[in-house]
């Protein structure tokens, strides 16, 4: 199997004068839907799908429940999962509030098993975007 990309032509965000590139970038060929993703689970072995959807959504429950309490949550050789922000800095500490925090997301770092998938993957081009060019009214 291949990675489908596509190249798109972007400008630099650092230098907006420079002359846009085209980068690779992935184009996705479809979604795998949670209901899809458990009757696989359950043809792959002795599990009935529903077993499958309760197991799973109690995991989704218990990541929500750690990852609320600032905890990694590590999922073996699949990797881990954690709490990242971004927000305002302060010259003295005792100025910091909560409101600074601008940006709260969840960050997703592949363990061994998605590594080394990693290392193997093949890619295969399905053309260029083509983006249409700003128009500059008078």
């Amino acid at each position: 199997m291949s990675v489908p990309y596509q190249l798109v032509l972007r400008a630099n965000p650092k230098d907006r004068l420079a002359p846009k590139k085209y980068y690779g970038a992935v184009k996705s060929s479809g979604k795998t839907e949670f209901e899809t993703l458990c009757t696989t689970i359950s043809d792959r072995g002795t599990c009935i799908k529903g077993d499958i959807q309760a197991a799973l959504d109690g995991l989704i429950y218990t990541m929500k429940m750690g990852l609320a309490e600032g905890r990694i949550i590590q999922l073996g050789e699949f990797g881990n999962f954690r709490m990242s922000i971004k927000g305002k800095g302060v010259e003295v500490s005792a100025d910091y509030a909560t409101s600074m925090i601008s940006r709260k997301k969840i960050l997703f770092t592949p363990g061994k098993l998605l590594q080394d998938m990693m290392k193997t993957i093949a890619f295969k081009s399905t053309g260029i975007i083509v983006v249409p060019a700003a128009v500059v009214e008078p």
